[in-house]
């Protein structure tokens, strides 16, 4: 069988164009909270594209799951959703805009 040429590095199937993925340790590869790691998650948009998605909870038990292309991304939106304190779920969880 030929290889194919519209095949990306470590993604299943073919697509006509990159999809994003989450770097090593993170999204569905990150350690479990048990081991010591954050409660993390991978979301995906319809065109195939990673978004890590990261719990936080502020001093008074408020909570957040932000989004991002990265732990440290999501951890920031996280943060920033609870200073907000107007909504506790990141942009990834959205409409596409």
């Amino acid at each position: 069988m030929d290889e194919q040429e519209d095949r990306q590095a470590g993604i299943a199937g073919e697509s006509d164009h990159h999809q994003h993925r989450a770097g090593e340790g993170e999204g569905v590869r990150a350690p479990y909270v048990e081991e010591g790691g954050v409660a993390e998650m991978s979301v995906f948009d319809g065109a195939g594209n990673e978004s890590v998605v990261r719990l936080s909870t502020d001093a008074d038990g408020n909570s957040a799951q932000g989004t991002g292309p990265s732990s440290e991304a999501a951890a920031d939106d996280a943060e920033s959703l609870l200073k907000k304190a107007r909504r506790g779920l990141g942009e990834a969880f959205g409409p596409v805009h």
